[in-house]
């Protein structure tokens, strides 16, 4: 670029300052949009991508196919898989087996509640490469009181002393030491460990501990008390993570057939009653955008979503560069005459063409500038809303191909404006008529029209997010659990003689407080997924009705008054039922599931229920009692399920949830601090942590609330920029019929007649948009609405208010220019040219 054409293009510049402008706004919010939306879904694609070949890492998911057809798919597996795979399997260089646990760890000083805790064995360090901080990856279990723990457990248990050899126990007192210590999985991986130990300590634990005095008999360990793999248990229910690492060049098609001969060699007694399985292999790097299996072990996005956040991103870069578009054609034609004497005086059109280029090229960068600068400054905001925890990544790399992309684009924008100008010969542009023709005009009106499409699209999408994420907020849950708080059953007491009885006083005493209504213990509470499910629950009399998968869930007798579910039949439970009794509440789904014709013909009849814990499985007949209605234990997102519920202080991990209902005529923070000194009595060895029900509910809408705050932003920018794009076009048709205007004001025209003819052809370009993006919205919002197994409809209204939204705001954005032309004195319309 020589000083030549750097003053011209400068001049151009304060010549036309309010297009400059609103070019240089476009593209900024255009690119920065832009950035920011690919730098989200190039985070979320990056899961588990940071693992020595994650592409070999494949996790074991299990299709099952039951007695009745019925069939089920879990990210968990059967617990035996995984000690039986590197023998019968010659491709697979290594395999784990992770069995996830509810546990409090804790030291003298300190506590960690919510602890993400595994057991597992050593190959999870040959799949998974953590990096050791301290300790022997080699052998991460030298004695059965080993304990692997992360960097943040070991912050959070021992401060900042050195862990190694340090001890800390676990709920019923099982004392570990810590043997190693690998820095934090990362924050995108689907997979969390804070704790590991080996399923051998599991079962050592299980057979010496002594419960009554919380001592370990330290006996020699001649063998293994872990069961052998071919054990049925471990076949029968799935209750494990199993992840494999392919060895290198191995074929992923063989390694699959030979699995199916793993499920006929180990699971013949499945197969005699009907049962088939099919194992599935998810690469580990697909498990967080592509996986929605039950049972995963965190909350994955999902590829529509993603596809649908690329598609927003590359629209409003678009149309930024678009309305650039429209703004330099509209900067072309009104300086036709200026390069038309260029052209006289011999200026070559290649140069012509580069000024042009050159000019947009500069506007470009200005652009690409302030984006860069919008975006390091908006990035922090965006990973706070989406709580990433600054982990959008940022490399060289990425800013390089998106320096590209934009003078790439910068390049391509200025050459359509270049060549309607180029092309033409001197006298053409140097014609009073030049200004009137149409060049251009009908590429204008197309690119505006695509605009509004997509905002018209948007608008739609957006309006079904958030009806959807307001549809599963205050839809009727079955229960009520407003006021009320839970917090874990105490671990402390975990297998101790007289727990149940002491946690019995304990709910005594809190009814007893004032400002508390009533209070519950449960094996699970609303918004979190029952643990325990079972397919071997038939009618009695009927083994061949088996099949369906049921929830089990274990209640005492005031969970009635607490969570008010509605009683279709019967009854629930109450104080005269003793616990550990062989009665059921079954809901109207279980009901359905079992063969009964009505609820009331469910009263009274019996059940074979078996349920299995670690060791052993017993067949129990259970007469039923009451039916209620369905409720939503989990969002509605997910299905309804048959749920059996069991008078019992006892429940799979020894794990459950106190519950209180608050009274709301006296403050919880009052009420809180009278029932964390009742829990500090009774249990002082474990931590106070009582939570609203409520608030851990709307936690599992947090995922659909953040994309319904994305699509809404980015509507209104799609909105903001087909406005300003109008704006020039109206600006630039608007002038071109000056004298038009004024001419027909002489014949006698009124202001609002003039008003519809300029504003006509507008209104039709918005209309033509709503016509296309209509379908296309209606197609794409119902596939996203598959997701959900209850979800709001798609309102005919939802189509008309976004397209009167969008013919609104052409018609505000058109008429500002009309009316400025409408009102003008017919004499200066007249005198224009």
């Amino acid at each position: 670029m020589n000083s030549k054409n750097l003053k011209i293009i400068l001049r151009s510049f304060r010549k036309q300052k309010l297009s400059s402008l609103l070019s240089v706004l476009v593209l900024t919010i255009g690119m920065a949009s832009f950035m920011l939306i690919f730098f989200f879904i190039s985070y979320e694609k990056s899961y588990d991508e940071s693992w020595t070949a994650s592409d070999r890492i494949y996790r074991v998911a299990l299709e099952k196919t039951l007695e009745n057809g019925n069939i089920t798919t879990t990210a968990n597996n059967y617990a035996g898989l995984s000690r039986v795979i590197t023998d019968e399997i010659t491709g697979v260089e290594c395999a784990t087996g992770l069995w996830i646990d509810v546990v409090t760890a804790f030291t003298p000083d300190h506590f960690l509640t919510n602890a993400k805790f595994f057991w597992g064995d050593t190959s999870f360090f040959k799949v998974f490469d953590c990096r050791f901080i301290a300790g022997n990856i080699e052998e991460p279990f030298p004695t059965i009181q080993s304990a692997v723990i992360s960097e943040s457990a070991a912050l959070s248990l021992f401060g900042r002393n050195d862990p190694i050899n340090e001890h800390f126990k676990l709920n019923e007192g099982w004392e570990y030491i810590v043997s190693g210590v690998f820095a934090d999985l990362p924050e995108n991986s689907h997979l969390k460990v804070d704790i590991l130990i080996s399923r051998e300590s599991l079962f050592y634990y299980i057979a010496n501990f002594d419960n009554s005095t919380s001592t370990l008999k330290m006996e020699p360990v001649s063998q293994s008390l872990e069961p052998a793999p071919s054990a049925q248990w471990l076949w029968r229910n799935p209750a494990s993570y199993t992840y494999i690492r392919l060895k290198k060049n191995v074929d992923l098609a063989s390694v699959s057939d030979k699995f199916q001969t793993i499920y006929g060699k180990y699971t013949r007694h499945l197969t005699e009653v009907g049962q088939k399985s099919n194992f599935i292999l998810q690469p580990v790097k697909s498990i967080h955008t592509g996986s929605r299996l039950e049972h995963e072990l965190s909350v994955n996005s999902d590829q529509k979503t993603n596809a649908a956040l690329y598609l927003i991103a590359f629209l409003v870069l678009a149309m930024s560069w678009i309305i650039f578009i429209n703004f330099q054609i509209t900067q072309s034609v009104e300086r036709a005459k200026e390069f038309g004497l260029k052209k006289v005086v011999g200026a070559s059109s290649s140069n012509l063409l580069l000024q042009i280029i050159l000019q947009s090229i500069i506007i470009n960068i200005a652009g690409i500038a302030m984006a860069f600068g919008v975006f390091f400054l908006s990035r922090g905001q965006m990973e706070n809303y989406l709580g990433l925890k600054n982990q959008l990544p940022v490399t060289p790399v990425y800013l390089l191909q998106f320096f590209v992309l934009f003078i790439a684009g910068a390049i391509l924008s200025g050459i359509y404006p270049a060549y309607l100008l180029v092309s033409k010969q001197a006298q053409q542009l140097l014609s009073n008529k030049f200004n009137q023709k149409n060049d251009g005009f009908i590429v204008r009106r197309m690119l505006i029209m695509f605009q509004f499409a997509a905002s018209i699209g948007l608008l739609i999408a957006t309006t079904v997010i958030i009806r959807q994420v307001t549809f599963m907020k205050t839809k009727e849950l079955g229960l009520t659990i407003n006021q009320t708080a839970y917090s874990y059953t105490p671990m402390s007491l975990i297998k101790k003689e007289g727990a149940t009885q002491k946690l019995i006083s304990f709910m005594n005493d809190i009814n007893r407080l004032s400002g508390v209504k009533s209070s519950t213990v449960s094996s699970c509470i609303p918004g979190k997924e029952i643990n325990f499910h079972s397919n071997n629950i038939f009618p009695s009399g009927k083994p061949d009705k088996r099949g369906d998968n049921f929830g089990i869930l274990n209640i005492d007798y005031r969970f009635q008054d607490v969570f008010n579910p509605k009683i279709l039949a019967g009854r629930m439970f109450t104080i005269e039922d003793q616990p550990g009794g062989a009665k059921l509440v079954i809901n109207r789904e279980a009901c359905k599931k079992l063969g009964f014709d009505s609820p009331e013909k469910a009263i009274g009849q019996f059940v074979m229920v078996n349920v299995s814990d670690y060791l052993s499985i017993q067949e129990t007949p259970f007469q039923i009692y009451g039916v209620i209605e369905d409720f939503h234990q989990e969002s509605p997102r997910k299905i309804i399920e048959p749920l059996l519920m069991m008078a019992d202080y006892r429940w799979r991990y020894d794990v459950g949830y106190v519950t209180v209902l608050f009274d709301n005529s006296t403050g919880n923070n009052k009420v809180i601090a009278d029932l964390k000194s009742k829990w500090e009595s009774f249990f002082p060895n474990d931590p106070f942590g009582f939570q609203f029900t409520s608030e851990t509910y709307q936690l599992q809408m947090k995922a659909d609330e953040k994309l319904a705050g994305i699509f809404t932003l980015y509507t209104f920018l799609s909105v903001l920029l087909a406005a300003l794009g109008l704006f020039g076009l109206a600006a630039n048709s608007t002038k071109k019929r000056t004298k038009e205007i004024g001419i027909r004001k002489v014949n006698g025209a009124t202001i609002s007649e003039i008003l519809a003819l300029l504003n006509r052809d507008f209104v039709k370009w918005v209309t033509i948009a709503f016509v296309i993006a209509t379908p296309i919205a209606y197609y794409a919002m119902n596939k996203w609405l598959e997701n959900f197994a209850y979800k709001t409809e798609l309102s005919w209204w939802i189509f008309a208010l976004a397209g009167l939204l969008a013919l609104g705001i052409a018609l505000l954005t058109v008429s500002f220019q009309s009316w400025k032309a409408a009102t003008r004195n017919p004499v200066e319309a007249l005198r224009y040219e």
